[in-house]
């Protein structure tokens, strides 16, 4: 390799890592907390001002582009494609946009930076090889989005079902204390904002959602849809027939919590029971043939030299 092409590679390299990180600087860096605070406070500041944040100018130029270039996908696709975001945790509205910016963005990389690396660095000739190889490199690029994003939606469908029976527990003490459903919400919520995130997260989207006029059982299964967890979603079953019925939420509450806790109990027992067997491959394919060389293989080269000095 010449210095020309590595100069070449560097160039290229820099720009995408450059690009990338702006992207994200852009887009996901932290929010400042005082900014934050004075529009909660004033939320009518932000329409009179008249400048707009950069990454909100970029985004909607980037969407003009986006459905010059790429065909529009389907009411339902986009409607499907924006419950995954919200799972995911990505509530902004233009995160379908950015979500298919990224996808076009790493489809159009993977198989460049794979045929430059091919063709120019290490000399290969265009032939099926190189084709071949940036068809894998194509299409690996166009899945990856949709598989990272399908980690961090199970990821974080594990985080809320992890928290959620110390959320209950929280719950059943708020309202045995005198709390309303709607109060111990926000209160639970308030109070696992640093513990748990996520589940505290989605219960302040609720009591917004409650606060703003929607009817609570609309606001709780909203909920159910937005977490996609099967827990949350029988935890909104039972509290919609409470408050249907007219029962006692302090009870219903209390036997929901400990079912929830029996259920925690038996998820860890049983991911004591498959460490067993999960372990049985790690044995057979790195330990077991390292302790083989380890203690057979002084006999085996012993053996090799013995035999081999009966043959002479």
């Amino acid at each position: 390799m010449d210095i020309n092409s590595l100069i070449l590679f560097g160039s290229l390299a820099f720009a995408v890592g450059s690009g990338i990180l702006a992207f994200y600087w852009l887009w996901a860096r932290p929010a400042n907390p005082v900014g934050d605070r004075l529009r909660e406070i004033n939320p009518h500041a932000a329409e009179d001002s008249p400048s707009q944040p950069v990454s909100t100018i970029i985004v909607e130029q980037v969407a003009k582009r986006m459905d010059q270039i790429a065909p529009t996908p389907s009411p339902r696709n986009v409607r499907r494609l924006r419950r995954r975001l919200i799972q995911a945790g990505f509530f902004d509205e233009n995160a379908v946009t950015i979500y298919r910016v990224i996808r076009l963005i790493s489809a159009v990389a993977f198989p460049a930076i794979m045929f430059f690396t091919l063709t120019v660095l290490l000399g290969w000739p265009v032939d099926v090889t190189t084709l071949g190889g940036t068809v894998l490199a194509l299409l690996y690029g166009m899945f990856l989005p949709s598989f990272f994003l399908s980690r961090m939606i199970s990821n974080r469908k594990g985080r809320i079902t992890r928290a959620l029976p110390d959320a209950l527990d929280l719950m059943v003490v708020c309202v045995e204390a005198g709390l309303g459903l709607n109060a111990a919400l926000q209160r639970v919520g308030r109070e696992m904002e640093l513990v748990e995130p996520d589940l505290s997260e989605e219960m302040a989207i609720t009591n917004r959602e409650i606060r703003a006029g929607k009817p609570r059982d609309e606001a709780l299964r909203n909920l159910g849809s937005r977490t996609g967890v099967d827990d949350v979603k029988s935890l909104v079953a039972m509290l919609v027939q409470t408050d249907r019925f007219g029962t006692s939420i302090a009870d219903s509450l209390r036997v929901f919590a400990d079912s929830m806790r029996t259920k925690r109990r038996q998820r860890a027992e049983e991911l004591v029971a498959k460490a067993a067997i999960k372990l049985i491959f790690p044995l057979l394919l790195c330990i077991f043939p390292a302790l083989l060389i380890v203690l057979m293989g002084p006999a085996l080269i012993r053996i090799w030299t013995l035999f081999g000095a009966v043959s002479q």
